[in-house]
């Protein structure tokens, strides 16, 4: 979930938008795009309202472009369905017959999550939570399912929890209320290829479900029939997939057969929430989860909300788990904090060692909402995790905090400052990689009160720059603007240096308060957009240069806006192109009379030619 570059190219960016017919955003580098939930003839109707959503960039076909696949709630009358769309071209297409997702079109299904796994990256998984009444009491439950493309459906995978039923729950204890799955693809041996990973939160650790805590719970899919030796539930799948789950088992249920189960808490007497996953390091073959824990601790740890984060050790002592979690802070540099029976090495032993695993910038401060995406800004590095969270500042205010493993430990990005205007109330971030620049998404107070989206990037470790701060439109509190792009850090992009169709655009989504809640997109076109060519410039007699440009192939069907060449700050040329997507051309640019005469004078120049976003210096020789 991002990277990105300046992007203040105005005239080549509107022109594009106006090319596909859509409105302009704040920031006119920002492509509009047409309202996601909008299908009337699959069931997704415009006038009730989308809800929580969640968006990766991915492609059917191995190697091939990647383009947005958004997932998302929608409104539908008394229940509430799991929709996925793509955006092939200039248009979202809903994905699936029948499109919803729903093991029950009768419940209320929530909070979806998508990525891609299968061979070379290129099968799509959801997965979200939803109550179903085989399962017992009725409690939520958490569900996924991967894309048959050739046979255009979603099939529900894992073994079946309630037999004759078909129900592939993924819960630790079907009897027990579960929710906010995320799902990321990704293989722990190299190599191999990728498998949907899913953490979300279960209430745990207590003899009802209103007595447990919530406890945080990874599990991988596995491709197998028999799923006798997997836990939980063992049996046989409903499809071609088991789910296991990872961890050491170390949480007393409470369950009158004694049965321990593998949390991830620091801390398990408290409400572990919103995990998020990511695989990370050399080939992205380390799992990584994080998450917050909340509320008062019965085990004399901290009180205040903090943010964890936690990576997947291969052990063959954990028997089918086949992992061990341990747990990774700022003060854990040259420590092994294992997430063990007897506890969470030096994390659960004081306040102050609970503190020192934490990411908070200050451990005694409320964190909350962390993401994580894989990603470096070196891309002679590994990629390693980027974790971005809201943070009280001690005003009352949250401010946007990002940092990333470095060795052992991690360590703030931005030179430890926030990213956002700490005078401003920010939460719900979302971040991203697109190639190596990371993107960040957060909600924030702007002019009148309005609780806008602000897109943000990385240029450097140290310096953050914005791509837009409010579109005029107020979002819905609490839901997030999740991001991502269509290069993002994983084997089969090489890290983000070897994009497929050489697209690095970005894409995050908004849900826009009101009635209907509408679900917008929009694209961050990244980079030289159109690209320059490295190219030496020939001034004709009759004062004219051909410049080479190319339009990447992306979601547009043209670059369209006007190329300018500048001396020294002073623009000596100017010219309107078009260019077709996948494709390149010479545009033909008249020189001032000035820029003649200076280039006649001096014989060549250097001079700065830019098109939208992309910019770069060239010689011009008369």
């Amino acid at each position: 979930m991002p990277p990105r570059m300046n992007r203040r190219g105005a005239v080549a960016m509107a022109a594009t938008i106006a090319t596909l017919g859509m409105a302009t955003t704040a920031s006119a580098g920002l492509i509009g795009l047409p309202q996601v939930n909008n299908d009337p003839a699959n069931g997704i109707d415009p006038h009730q309202s989308a809800g929580l959503s969640d968006v990766v960039g991915g492609s059917l076909t191995p190697g091939a472009r990647r383009v947005p696949w958004a997932t998302f709630e929608q409104k539908t009358g008394s229940s509430q369905q799991i929709f996925v769309r793509s955006l092939p071209h200039s248009n979202f297409v809903t994905q699936g017959n029948p499109a919803s997702l729903n093991i029950d079109p009768n419940k209320e299904a929530e909070a979806p999550s998508i990525d891609f796994a299968g061979a070379g990256r290129s099968v799509p998984w959801v997965s979200w939570y939803e109550p179903n009444d085989n399962l017992p009491g009725g409690e939520t439950n958490i569900f996924a399912s991967r894309f048959d493309a050739p046979n255009h459906k979603w099939v529900p995978e894992g073994q079946d929890r309630a037999p004759a039923h078909k129900v592939p729950s993924l819960n630790i204890n079907t009897d027990r209320e579960a929710e906010n799955p995320s799902v990321a693809g990704g293989a722990a041996v190299v190599g191999k290829d990728p498998t949907p990973w899913v953490a979300w939160q279960e209430k745990d650790g207590a003899s009802t479900n209103d007595a447990s805590p919530d406890q945080i719970f990874v599990s991988r899919g596995i491709k197998q029939t028999d799923c006798s030796a997997n836990e939980p539930g063992g049996g046989t799948s409903v499809s071609k997939f088991c789910w296991q789950q990872t961890g050491i088992k170390r949480l007393d249920s409470n369950d009158p057969a004694g049965k321990l189960d593998p949390s991830l808490n620091i801390d398990r007497t408290r409400n572990g929430i919103e995990p998020d996953i990511a695989f990370t390091g050399s080939d992205d073959h380390v799992p990584w989860t994080v998450w917050y824990e909340k509320d008062d601790s019965h085990a004399g740890l901290a009180g205040n909300e903090q943010v964890f984060a936690a990576k997947a050790v291969p052990d063959p002592t954990a028997g089918a788990a086949g992992f061990h979690w341990q747990a990774v802070g700022n003060g854990t540099a040259g420590q092994s904090n294992i997430l063990d029976a007897a506890g969470s090495g030096a994390c659960d032993d004081r306040i102050a060692a609970e503190g020192a695993c934490s990411l908070n910038a200050d451990p005694g401060k409320d964190a909350e909402d962390p993401r994580v995406a894989s990603g470096t800004l070196n891309p002679a590095n590994p990629t390693s995790p980027w974790v971005a969270w809201a943070e009280d500042t001690g005003t009352g205010k949250h401010a946007i905090f990002v940092s990333r493993l470095v060795g052992d430990h991690f360590e703030l990005a931005n030179g430890g400052k926030p990213v956002s205007d700490p005078s401003r109330d920010a939460a719900k971030p979302d971040i991203t990689f697109t190639g190596n620049t990371p993107f960040v998404t957060w909600q924030e107070p702007q002019g009148g009160g309005r609780l806008e989206t602000v897109v943000g990037h990385f240029k450097s470790l140290t310096e953050f720059k914005f791509d837009s701060r409010g579109f005029g439109n107020p979002v819905v509190a609490d839901l997030r603007e999740p991001i991502s792009s269509a290069c993002t850090s994983d084997p089969f992009t090489k890290d983000g240096q070897a994009c497929p169709a050489n697209d690095r655009t970005g894409v995050f989504l908004r849900t826009l308060a009101g009635d209907p809640q509408r679900l917008l997109a929009h694209l961050i076109p990244v980079g030289a957009w159109p690209k320059i060519a490295k190219q030496t410039l020939r001034l004709r007699p009759n004062g004219t240069v051909r410049a080479k440009l190319t339009c990447p192939a992306s979601h547009v069907p043209r670059c369209k806006g006007t190329l300018r060449m500048a001396y020294r700050g002073h623009t000596i040329a100017r010219a309107k192109f078009k260019v077709r997507a996948g494709h390149s051309a010479r545009v033909k640019v008249h020189v001032s009379r000035a820029g003649q005469r200076l280039a006649h004078r001096k014989h060549h120049i250097r001079v700065r030619l830019s098109a939208g976003t992309g910019h770069r210096t060239v010689t011009l020789r008369a």
